[in-house]
Order: C-alpha cells, then sequence, then structure tokens
C-alpha cells in the first residue's frame, strides 16, 4: 500500500524490496507455478520455448526474468542477459558456402501476438542475429521532405523494406525492396538525401530453410512522450514502446518546419516478420553483479564502463540501429540506437548504422540439441 517495487533476487535466493516509503510495513509473499511448466503444457516439452524456458530454472548467471510490466501488468519476460552467456542458435541459415549463419537468443517473450495464428497471444523465442549484416541508413529521403533526413515511422521505413517480404521503395531513384528478404542483390540507402550504394544478400541474406521457422507477429513502434533521456530505464522503456506515442507528434505539435515536414501517417504497431531489437532488449540485457545497479539508470548513461561492458548486444566502437523512433520536438526524422560507445541514443534516421535482424520463432519450432555455445548452437528444427 505504500509503492513498494518487490521483485525476487535470484543471487541472494530471496525477495529484495525497494522504495518503501513507510516503516512498519507487512508484506504477504506467495508461490505460483514455474512459468516453465505453464509454457510446456501449452507449447509442449520440445518446443523452442518450453525448452528455453526449462533452462531457466536453473541458470542464475545467464537468463534473468526483467520484470517488465504493461499498463501496470506484469509481462515477466525471461532474457539471456551478461557478456558471454551461450545462446547461440542454428536456425538453418546458410551461407553460400553451406556454412551455418548463426543467430542468439534474447529470450522468451510474452504476450506476443502470433498473426500466424490467428493474431492469439503467445510465448515466444526471440532471436537477432549474431552478426551486422552491415551498415545502411533506417530510412532516407529526398532533400524537400524532413531535409533529406528521412521518416522515422517503421512501417514505411527503408530498412523494414529491405528485410521483409513482398516491399517496394519509394522515393527517388525507385531501388528494389525485400533484398535481404529473397537474398538478392541491388542498392541500398546509405545516407541522407536517398543516397545509396551497392548491397549484396545471395549469401547473407536468410535462407528458406530459415523464414519458415520465423512467425509473423505485431511488433511495437511506441516511443516516449519527450525526449527526456533521464527517463529511459530499460523498464519506462519497455512501457513506452507498447504505449501510444510517436516519433512525430511532438514535431507536429511546435509547427512543423524543414525537418519535420513530411506527410507520413505514424504508427505504434506494425504487423510482419523481420524487424530490429528494442531499446529495451538492449536495457534488460545487461547482466553481473551490476545488473539491478545498471536497470536503476538511463540507458543514455550506459557508456560507463559498467553496464556496456557487461551487455552481450553491445558491439564494442560499433552504432546499432532499434526499431523505435526517438521522439523530438523539432524533427520527424530521429530514431533510437546504441552508440558506439554503448548508451542509447537518438540520431537521424538516414545515418548509416550496423542491421541486425530480430525475429521470433514459431510456436512448433523445436530445440532438438546443442548447448548455445558458439562451437555448439542450439538446433532449431520445425515439422514440415
Amino acid at each position: 500500500d505504500n509503492g513498494a517495487d518487490i521483485i525476487w533476487d535470484n543471487e541472494n535466493w530471496g525477495p529484495m524490496v525497494k522504495n518503501l516509503s513507510k516503516s512498519k510495513t507487512k508484506c504477504s509473499l506467495y508461490f505460483k507455478e514455474k512459468l516453465s511448466i505453464e509454457i510446456c503444457n501449452k507449447y509442449g516439452n520440445d518446443s523452442a520455448s518450453c525448452y528455453i524456458t526449462k533452462l531457466g530454472d536453473s541458470d542464475y548467471v545467464n537468463m534473468f526474468y526483467d520484470h517488465a510490466s504493461t499498463n501496470g501488468v506484469e509481462v515477466n519476460n525471461l532474457r539471456y542477459v551478461g557478456l558471454i552467456p551461450n545462446n547461440y542458435i542454428d536456425i538453418g541459415d546458410r551461407d553460400s558456402n553451406g556454412e551455418p549463419i548463426l543467430w542468439r537468443i534474447i529470450g522468451v517473450m510474452n504476450n506476443i501476438t502470433n498473426l500466424d495464428d490467428g493474431g492469439r497471444q503467445e510465448s515466444l523465442v526471440k532471436i537477432i542475429r549474431a552478426e551486422s549484416i552491415g551498415d545502411y541508413s533506417w530510412d532516407s529521403s529526398a532533400e524537400t521532405i524532413n531535409n533529406g533526413w528521412g521518416i522515422n515511422e517503421w512501417s514505411e521505413a527503408d530498412i523494414m523494406k529491405l528485410l521483409n517480404p513482398n516491399t517496394v521503395y519509394s522515393g527517388t531513384p525507385a531501388i528494389g525492396g525485400s533484398l535481404y528478404w529473397n537474398r538478392e542483390r541491388g542498392s541500398c540507402y546509405s545516407d541522407l538525401k536517398e543516397t545509396n550504394k551497392p548491397c549484396d544478400f545471395t549469401s547473407s541474406g536468410i535462407s528458406d530453410e530459415a523464414k519458415n521457422k520465423i512467425a509473423k507477429v505485431r511488433w511495437n513502434t511506441g516511443t516516449f512522450a519527450t525526449d527526456d533521456y533521464t527517463q529511459w530505464t530499460a523498464k519506462a522503456t519497455y512501457e513506452a514502446e507498447r504505449g501510444s506515442h510517436n516519433g512525430k507528434e511532438q514535431c507536429t505539435s511546435n509547427g512543423g518546419g524543414t525537418y519535420c515536414n513530411d506527410e507520413v501517417l505514424r504508427t505504434t504497431t506494425w504487423d510482419g516478420y523481420v524487424g530490429l531489437m528494442y531499446p529495451s532488449d538492449f536495457g534488460y540485457a545487461v547482466g553481473g553483479s551490476v545488473r539491478n545497479t545498471c536497470l536503476g539508470k538511463s540507458m543514455y548513461n550506459y557508456n560507463n564502463g559498467i553496464c556496456n561492458l557487461n551487455n552481450w548486444l553491445y558491439i564494442e566502437n560499433k552504432h546499432q540501429w532499434t526499431l523505435n523512433p526517438h521522439p523530438n520536438s523539432i524533427e520527424a526524422d530521429r530514431v533510437l540506437g546504441v552508440d558506439f560507445t554503448g548508451f542509447i541514443g537518438g540520431d537521424d534516421a538516414d545515418v548509416p548504422r550496423a542491421i541486425r535482424p530480430v525475429g521470433f520463432l514459431k510456436s512448433s519450432t523445436k530445440i532438438t540439441g546443442g548447448t548455445g555455445e558458439i562451437g555448439s548452437p542450439f538446433i532449431a528444427t520445425i515439422d514440415e
């Protein structure tokens, strides 16, 4: 009754209470059935969701529940954390020489709207390419639109069209879409004012076998109401991603202008196959003894040699794009990304940054071997 937060501390194996506002507070603690039992009963003991969740029952170093919530309701996703968790997975992706192209497991995400299964809310395994597929613009635009710096709406973004099926770039010059999805070569946007460069995914694009395991889901593309970076904790960012604010509303309310003159409708959800990591995915991936300290910080302050260096999603000296827009009062082109020093910040969509495709495994996907180490990745299979 006093706003306190209570979480289970896996390291000390007991409840941890924060933010008590008055003395002599009484707490009642109730235990419920393990989440792994619920998930395994629903998806089967050989499903990927069950397999990874059961690993979390005994791994208190590399896996943690995030205690994230939406609209005050705890969602509690299971995530791989720390610097070197064994979370590599082989989903059947192969290069031109037949060698595996590895992905890594972000975690088991709950309440995912699975559009392959009638729009049911499910617990699905979320994965990310282990390596970047190259540095490209999140979006670019003609000089007359947002000064050529792009538009921060994911459903129309150039990079979305590169990663997903049945998409065609608009703009001048016209550039073919779906190159990554179709394993084709062509041109990709790489700077402002629709600057582009040759790109070739004939070897590094997603293979047919891998595509067969990727679910079509509803992604969250919301953001914060303001650009006050002090709010950007992993928990607050998770809620903002699932909220009602978009990357242009501040710009519009302030009269628009040279950097805010696009007429693209903003949305806060998108239905598709391949996206990018959420900013909160990066925030929650921090592990080790500094985990609780870092989760209490704004992700804008993660570049402290502590939070960034205990985070497997961080790539030293490499910028990475995320999925969600950055709210700004004078620009409608800014997107949130991971800075090369390891903090979450905003940048113009036209800037070339590392692209690491992200997807959700279908609920029928199974894990049939492997330990998760890079030399022995989990093996994902699916019944035809």
